[in-house]
C-alpha cells in the first residue's frame, strides 16, 4: 500500500493506492501523526488508487481506522473515490451515515465540512408501534 499526504491551506489529501496487503500493516496514527495538534483538522481521504481488491473488509478496516483517529483528533473526515463494490456495500448497509462519502475528490473539496453522527438512539419499550 501506498499513501501520500498533500497539506492544503484548509485541509489534508491522504492519497491511498497501490494493494491492500494485509502482510504489511501501516498505522493511520502514524501518517496522522504531524497533525495531532491542529484544531479540529479536515481530512479528505481518496481511495482511487486502491487497485481493484474485491476484499470489502480490509477496505472498510482502512475507512474505519482513518475515521477513529480523526475523531480522537476532533476533527473532520471525508472518503472519496471508492471503488463501487465497496460503496455499495457501504449504502446498503446504511453505513453512509457514519462515513461522509463523495464520488471524487473535487466533490469532496467542494462540500461543506461537517461531522457525520449517529442518528437518535431510541429506547426499545416492548410497545407495538
Amino acid at each position: 500500500m501506498k499513501c501520500h499526504v498533500i497539506e492544503r491551506k484548509e485541509f489534508i489529501i491522504v492519497e491511498i493506492g497501490g494493494s491492500l496487503n494485509k502482510k504489511n500493516p501501516f498505522s493511520v496514527r502514524d501518517i496522522l501523526r504531524s497533525w495531532r495538534t491542529r484544531r479540529e483538522p479536515k481530512i479528505a481521504v481518496d481511495l482511487g488508487g486502491i487497485y481493484e481488491d474485491r476484499d470489502v473488509l480490509t477496505q472498510l478496516g482502512v475507512i474505519t481506522a482513518f475515521k477513529k483517529e480523526v475523531d480522537l483528533m476532533n476533527g473532520f473526515l471525508k472518503v472519496c473515490s471508492l471503488r463501487p463494490h465497496i460503496r455499495n456495500y457501504l449504502f446498503k448497509n446504511r453505513l453512509d451515515g457514519i462515513f461522509d462519502i463523495y464520488e471524487d475528490l473535487s466533490s469532496a473539496e467542494n462540500s461543506p465540512w461537517e461531522r457525520r453522527r449517529h442518528g437518535k438512539k431510541r429506547r426499545y419499550t416492548g410497545a407495538a408501534a
